[in-house]
Order: C-alpha cells, then structure tokens, then sequence
C-alpha cells in the first residue's frame, strides 16, 4: 500500500511538471520577471495544407512554443545562472567578460579592435568617406545656427573599453578583416580642423581614470556611472555658458551615499538574464540641485543623440536647469515633447530656430554614423525649398528605375515586406537621399556655407517674433500695474494705448538680442 501511494505521489508530481507549463503558456497565472533585451516575437503560424506538406507549419510552430513555453522566463535564467555560477560564462552572446569578472558587451570589444567600422559600411574607406562628409555637414549646420543666434556643439562622451582597458579581457581575438579606422580617434583632430566646437570627454577621461576617487565606470554597465556622468554635467554647464554667453544655474552636489543599483547601472547585467544579482546591488549616487542665482538663465536646449544621455536625463533637474529639454533619441524618438513622440512629426526648422543650444551627443561606438539623417535635414531645411528636394528623391527613382538589378532587389523587398513597389521606391530613393546627401547636392560638398536659404526660414522667423511679440503684450495685460503705468506713458505722450504697449515690447525685445 505505501508502494502504491508513493507510485500515486509520483504519478501526480509528474502528471503536474507536464501540465503546468502548458497552462502557464495560456493563462499566465503565475507573474513571472520579463527577460531583458529585445527579441522579435514569432507569431503563431496558422495551420494549411501547402505550409503543412512543405514543413513550414511545423517550424514556424516549433519556434512559437520555444518562445511561449509557459515558465520560460525561470528556465532561461535558472540555466544562465548555472553557466554564470559554475563557468562565468554569460550565455548572452552580446555580453563579454572580462577579468575580475568585469562585463563589457561586444560592441565595445569589437570597437576596441577596429573592427565595429564594418558594421557602417562594406569598407574602412567607404566609411572613412561618409565620416568626412558627416563632418562637413556638421560644420555647416554648425554656422548656419550661429547665424540665427543658435549655438551648436558635439559631446563625445568617454567609452568603458579604454577607460577600463585593464580588465577587458586579454586573450586574442581573431578576425576575418584587417583593423580598420577608430571613429573616436579620427573626429577629434578632424573637428579641430574645421573649427567644430566639441567637448570631449573621451579625451578628458583618459586623463583623469586614475587618479579620481569615484568610479567612473561600474563592473555591470555599459554607461558612465551616476557620479560620473553627474561630475561631467558641471563641465557641460560651463562649456554651454562659455558658447552661447549665457548664465546658466550652477550644479550643487550632495555628499555620495550608498544605495539599491539604480537604471542603467546594470544594464549589461540584465542582459545576462540570471536569478540574482552578480554583487551586492548597491552603489555610490549624489543628488544634484541648482543654486539660487536670480540672474541666471534656464536657455531651450535640444538633444539629438544616444542613451549616454539618459544618465543626465535620471540624475539631474533639468527642468530647473532648462524652459525645454527635448531629446531625440537616435534621431527617431522624442522625449521630453508632450506634442511629438517621434522626428517624423517635428518641423525641424522650427525646432532649431526655437532653440537656444543644440547638442549632438554620440557614444565612440556609435560615432560612426554620426548624421543618421538629422544633418541632412536640418540643412536641406535651412537651404532648399521642399520641391527641390522631392525633385532629387524623383530623380533617384529614377536612377533606381533604369538599373534593372537595383530596381528587382527593391521589388524583392516590396514583396517581403508587404508594400507596393512604389512606396518601396520612395523609401529607397529618401535613405539614399539622407545617407549621401553631398551626391545629389554640390553645396554641401565643402566646408563652407551657401548663400542659398529656403524661404521657410524668413517665414518661421516672421512667425516666431510674432509669436514673441503677441506673448509680451498679453505678459502686460495680464499685469495690472505694469498696464497702468503704459497706459500713464500713453496719455503723457498723447498716443493710443496699444501704439505705446507695442514700443515697450520693442524696447524689451531689443533688450534681449543684446
């Protein structure tokens, strides 16, 4: 009888690890942690008769169950925890250990080794050029806004594989191509040729990683840590100032203090995917305030760059610092915009004319395409009026239509991706157009800048200063005593009360430029 009972127990136990992973699969009863990273969910095939007989049904199938296996999540970790505590192998292929098990991800590797330059192009040359071409774009955005009183710079921010090169990992890697260019190598002394304003921290790192008392980097991260990236925003403060001559609020800072890992300070950690954390999951943070400066003041500021800037965007107060801090992450997002959530439905003109500092902040491994289609616009924006750019995307259509291999790879795509031949077209012709921009237009060949301008840009200005000048007046309507004193200044002068609002707000404006 115990036999049998145990037998039963048996029976149970196993009936219950094969039937519950299935109902997990469909009601998801138990509230487990998502994975981190990004996965492209398989969508469950639909069963036919033509995809039964060729096997495609019970692939795709075979693919949908290994992705929604019910207790996948726990699966995956409790096996990324047994490689992790027995080997220190991490089972994500884009996580690289190094020694004193330091994590970099193989990005940075790759970077380190001049070989992330083939992910940008099929050659060190092609994209050697299309670095050239970026920087001439840069240049001339860069004096186009100085024109409209608009103060332009790029912030290289520092990279975990030089400043902590001790603990990568020493064995050798090999490659099937040759080392080609550093991108953090090449643009600096570039910049400084063509008179680019630039703040370097990747230079400025290098310098100080030994001999200050913080970290600058945490053994999980990808990113520069809170402390440091936090250290680095009293710098950017004082470059800004220096560029546009404005005074901005200085950054106070509390005394570092221990607490719980905060996002992204294990961001490369997460990606392992294990059960528990690899450390004690606290380090050091500082809290940052403004000072009480009446005379300072807080300039619109626009972002256009990669996730180095989330560490300023979690630790400092922005909103006391800057009117606006609108963030365009890689040129594709927008942040901190409650009208727009992507570039697409931003008029860009405006944008730049509206704003009193633009940086453009890119990671030394993401520096290799540093346009990613903002440059292009914003100086096709600035130089030509619409119908001349729609004529050149119409012109490489056209180049596309009579290269019968160009045109039937596109037809291939079209039918892959469920569109219809010209729209696939158009879409080509427009990442041409932003890609390789200095093809189609000879003025932005060189590292001057053309007369031409796109009449819009009178026009958003006309607009604007209207605008400006609408707000004061309300400003002054909505303020009793100062109404009463123009309307006391009206009657000394015998002139209408609007004719003597209009002259203040024009002495305030030119008050102002100065």
């Amino acid at each position: 009888m115990k036999r049998k009972g145990l037998y039963g127990t048996l029976l149970a136990l196993t009936m219950v690890i094969l039937v519950l992973p299935v109902v997990q699969q469909h009601t998801r009863w138990f509230r487990l942690k998502p994975l981190h990273g990004v996965t492209v969910a398989t969508a469950q095939p639909e069963l036919s008769v033509s995809s039964f007989m060729s096997g495609e049904y019970q692939r795709q199938e075979e693919q949908y169950l290994a992705e929604n296996l019910g207790f996948r999540e726990l699966l995956v970790r409790c096996y990324n925890q047994f490689s992790w505590s027995l080997f220190g192998l991490p089972q994500n292929k884009r996580v690289v250990m190094g020694s004193d098990r330091w994590l970099f991800s193989d990005i940075l590797t790759r970077h380190h080794d001049g070989q992330l330059v083939y992910d940008y192009g099929n050659s060190n040359e092609e994209v050697v050029r299309r670095m050239k071409a970026s920087a001439i774009m840069l240049y001339q955005l860069q004096e186009v806004l100085r024109e409209q009183g608009v103060s332009f710079f790029v912030c290289l921010p520092p990279s975990k594989d030089r400043v902590c090169e001790a603990y990568m990992d020493k064995r050798e890697r090999r490659y099937d191509r040759p080392s080609g260019v550093v991108a953090i190598d090449f643009f600096p002394p570039l910049f400084d040729s063509l008179g680019i304003n630039c703040l370097d921290f990747s230079a400025y790192y290098m310098q100080i990683k030994d001999t200050v008392s913080y970290p600058l980097y945490l053994k999980s991260s990808f990113h520069w840590s809170q402390q440091s990236a936090c250290y680095a925003a009293d710098t950017l403060v004082r470059y800004m100032e220096a560029l546009s001559g404005l005074n901005m609020h200085n950054l106070n800072y509390s005394e570092p203090y221990l607490a719980e890992t905060r996002q992204p300070d294990a961001d490369l950690e997460e990606l392992m995917n294990l059960l528990w954390p690899i450390g004690n999951n606290e380090n050091y943070y500082v809290d940052v305030t403004v000072d009480d400066d009446t005379t300072a003041v807080r300039p619109r500021w626009l972002v256009v760059g990669d996730s180095y800037y989330w560490l300023w965007q979690y630790g400092l107060p922005l909103d006391q610092m800057f009117d606006t801090h609108h963030y365009w992450y890689y040129n594709n997002t927008v942040f901190n915009d409650s009208l727009h959530s992507h570039v697409d439905e931003v008029d860009i003109l405006r944008e730049l004319l509206t704003t009193d500092v633009v940086m453009l902040l890119y990671s030394p491994s993401n520096l290799y395409d540093l346009n990613r289609g903002f440059l292009t616009n914003a100086l096709l924006a600035f130089y030509y009026e619409q119908g001349v750019v729609d004529a050149k995307v119409e012109q490489i259509k056209q180049e596309i239509r009579n290269s019968p291999k160009w045109l039937a790879s596109i037809e291939q795509q079209a039918l892959a991706e469920g569109k219809d031949v010209e729209s696939a077209l158009e879409g080509n012709a427009r990442y041409m157009l932003r890609n390789s921009p200095s093809l189609y237009f000879d003025e932005l060949k060189e590292a001057k800048v053309p007369a031409c301008r796109s009449s819009r840009v009178s026009k958003v200005q006309s607009d604007l200063q209207d605008s400006i000048r609408q707000a004061r007046c309300m400003q002054i309507y909505g303020n009793r005593v100062w109404l009463d004193a123009i309307r006391e200044k009206a009657k000394n002068k015998g002139i209408p009360l609007d004719i003597a609002i209009e002259q203040d707000v024009d002495w305030m404006l030119r008050k102002e430029r100065q």
